[in-house]
């Protein structure tokens, strides 16, 4: 998704988890001094940046192997505490979950970004529905 779609857990820096999240734990297999999960709703989220060479090689090996890409390495790019952020609190409230994140950013609601998701993928895949197709029959 995007840095919209993080999770509020995250601390700030390069790494953050974003909504697309499955729970599959890899990246916390493989950055357990960087990445946690928070057992209330089965979502990972970077609890410590990395501060060695090893722990940026763990992180990374967990960015490159998600298969949600919900590990993501761009958030040195952005504002946290100006960007707004999904509003977390009504998004889970809506599974049955009693939860209340304080957020100090501005927050829009879900289905705002979701919208602007949709459209961005739709584009997307215009784009690269010739080459998937030629991928795919033409090797």
């Amino acid at each position: 998704m995007n840095f919209t779609h993080r999770y509020p857990l995250n601390v700030a820096g390069k790494f953050y988890v974003d909504d697309q999240c499955t729970d599959c734990d890899l990246c916390r297999e493989c950055a357990p001094q960087n990445i946690r999960r928070d057992d209330r709703y089965g979502q990972s989220y970077v609890f410590k940046q990395p501060e060695s060479e090893e722990e940026v090689a763990a992180i990374m090996e967990g960015v490159e192997g998600c298969p949600t890409e919900a590990v993501r390495n761009d958030g040195d790019l952005h504002d946290w505490n100006q960007e707004p952020i999904i509003d977390w609190n009504e998004r889970l409230r809506r599974y049955g979950y009693d939860v209340d994140f304080e957020i100090a950013v501005p927050v829009v609601p879900f289905e705002d970004t979701a919208e602007e998701e949709r459209i961005a993928m739709s584009k997307w895949m215009g784009e690269n529905k010739k080459a998937w197709w030629k991928r795919l029959f033409h090797g």
